[in-house]
């Protein structure tokens, strides 16, 4: 099926006019690892970046796309070797030039940000000394007006006070900020191509916006040009001018991005675009990419007119396409509440100083809702906002300030701890981050297993039989018990992860941005994992997010958390439709679009 993918469709001549900022020609970057196999990361890739225009190169974690903008400018690590092709850039082939060559070109004629700007930057030195460093680098100017550009480029990218920040170190700033200061960095000597490696994938919604409207502005107002990689495909939706699919180290479709939307000709970018949450479309459940595949390979697909109907009939083995979630129509839980939180508040207090003086920071302020059985209520905000603070206090996890925490009546904060450690197999947490919530020296089946035998749910003698069942449960295999976390990729390890929470068979589960790292394909199932574990196992849960499309899609409830309160709540529905609070109706116009004839950015 997928040796389609590997052959290149709608190829066209490439353009080598005045136009054409970047070439790149029959590029080949393979990795050699210690085993002696070869990985073809890159293999004979050739595109065109235009001037003044953003061409962004979409695909999934794996697909080769950080290989692509590495091999560019030359900086791919062993045992990763560029191994053939060309990378024309002003006239010279980047692959030729030697170090002290190259570094007058990075910097000063291509200029980077990637996605997580506090490891790209230097922790000992401050904002400006950076900035200042940068242009002294490549140009001989005085100390002075470095000075004086870094402080002109704060103020481009738009950031407050930017005397202030140039004095102030990566730490105090916040992620968004952050990532404007790299922006500048890469842009204050002037490059015509900026390389921009994920730069909004950690970021919130309302911050991603943010840079991805300065990214636009610049490119209008400096004629930049910009080769954007992400595996977002709203992102895509609101900035491209130009799009790259890549799949398995080959570019499988091109075209300008009203085309690449409307008009999909590869079966991976069809799959791709059906294989996402979209605002407004709530679906019985998200075909997943696999499937999408096999029917379009069946040829069942022609046109995204067709996908809606796809959607909410597409089958897999054993699922004959009915509906799964209880919160389809939001009306199917029971009305007595698992969960009832009230005047729940949790306080830190920020020690500073020699002296231990501090204050006191409101992570979460008075907050009351309920979860009630077999229903999925979506706490949404950004970083900082309380939500995790919130999801951990509830089940214990720290302690609180103030205020009340019900689970079936049971006063969670009243119990001793045999009574608590008795009620934690009822309520359990996936966290975000799923290779960290897993002892990288444990094998799998030893890590699900060791919480059914620490509360007595299984024997030595069957404990491994109730752990694989689990496991197929949560989509994996038995093979998998014998494994290490490290041989798993992301979206496995998460099903690992919820599979170990699944496995105590708790009525009430906290789910911490489980999807935000995945890619769009592997989100989709597991969005249809938590549907079926609702359908199945009636399970309740408080589904963290910052992505309101996944949220609209998976819950029947919102809660909007903003600085430590709930600042507004109500069903999918009337927050979606009929938003009241200002900040709710910031958080949904900075969705981004899911095609780019309704893009906001740019327009």
């Amino acid at each position: 099926m997928m040796s389609k993918s590997n052959k290149m469709l709608d190829v066209q001549a490439m353009d080598t006019s005045s136009n054409t900022v970047l070439s790149v020609r029959h590029l080949k970057t393979y990795f050699y690892p210690d085993d002696g196999s070869v990985r073809k990361a890159v293999d004979d890739v050739s595109f065109d970046v235009q001037r003044g225009r953003i061409c962004c190169l979409i695909g999934e974690s794996g697909s080769g796309k950080s290989a692509t903008a590495m091999s560019i400018i030359n900086l791919v690590d062993r045992p990763g070797k560029v191994t053939g092709g060309n990378v024309l850039f002003g006239g010279r082939d980047l692959l030729t030039l030697d170090t002290k060559q190259l570094r007058t070109v990075r910097g000063a004629s291509i200029g980077m940000i990637f996605q997580e700007p506090m490891h790209s930057l230097d922790p000992v030195f401050t904002i400006g000394e950076q900035i200042v460093e940068t242009i002294l680098a490549h140009e001989d100017v005085p100390r002075v007006e470095a000075a004086e550009r870094a402080v002109t480029w704060l103020k481009r990218v738009e950031l407050p006070n930017p005397e202030a920040i140039m004095t102030a170190y990566p730490h105090e700033l916040s992620g968004g900020m952050l990532q404007r200061a790299m922006i500048a960095i890469a842009l204050c000597c002037g490059p015509k191509l900026l390389i921009a490696d994920e730069p909004t994938t950690a970021l919130d919604v309302t911050v991603q916006a943010q840079i991805l409207r300065l990214l636009v502005r610049l490119k209008d107002e400096i004629g930049l040009s910009i080769l954007l990689i992400t595996h977002d495909l709203g992102v895509v939706a609101e900035t491209a001018d130009d799009v790259l699919v890549m799949y398995d180290g080959h570019i499988v479709e091109r075209g300008p991005v009203e085309a690449v939307f409307d008009r999909p000709q590869h079966p991976y970018t069809k799959a791709l675009l059906l294989t996402r949450p979209i605002i407004g479309q709530k679906l019985r459940r998200l075909p997943t990419l696999h499937e999408v595949m096999r029917e379009v390979d069946d040829g069942e697909i022609a046109q995204p007119k067709d996908w809606s109907t796809l959607a909410t009939t597409v089958q897999t083995d054993g699922d004959k396409g009915e509906a799964h979630s209880t919160d389809a129509n939001g009306n199917d839980h029971d009305s007595t509440p698992i969960l009832t939180v009230r005047h729940l508040s949790k306080y830190f207090e920020r020690v500073h100083g020699l002296k231990g003086e501090g204050n006191v920071k409101k992570a979460v302020d008075d907050v009351s809702f309920d979860v009630h059985r077999g229903e999925t209520v979506g706490l949404v905000g950004e970083s900082g906002s309380g939500k995790t603070t919130t999801g951990q206090t509830v089940l214990r996890l720290h302690s609180k300030t103030a205020g009340e925490v019900l689970f079936d009546g049971i006063d969670v904060f009243a119990l001793n701890n045999r009574k608590l450690a008795k009620l934690r197999t009822r309520m359990q947490y996936v966290f975000q981050d799923p290779y960290s919530a897993l002892n990288p020296r444990l094998k799998i089946g030893f890590a699900i297993g060791e919480a059914l035998l620490h509360h007595k749910l299984a024997t030595k003698r069957d404990v491994m039989d109730k752990v694989v069942e689990t496991l197929e449960l949560c989509g994996m295999d038995s093979s998998c018990v014998n494994r290490y976390p490290h041989e798993f990729s992301g979206g496995q390890r998460q099903r690992i992860v919820i599979a170990r929470a699944m496995a105590l068979q708790p009525e009430f589960v906290v789910a911490d941005e489980p999807v935000s790292a995945l890619d769009v394909s592997i989100q989709a199932e597991i969005i249809n994992l938590f549907s079926e574990l609702q359908h199945r196992k009636n399970v309740s849960f408080l589904f963290i997010s910052h992505d309101l499309s996944v949220v609209e899609h998976i819950c029947s409830s919102i809660l909007v958390m903003h600085h430590g309160r709930i600042t507004e709540r109500g069903t999918v529905d009337d927050v979606f439709n009929h938003p009241k609070d200002d900040y709710t109706k910031s958080l949904l116009d900075s969705i981004p679009a899911s095609n780019p004839k309704y893009r906001k950015i740019g327009r």
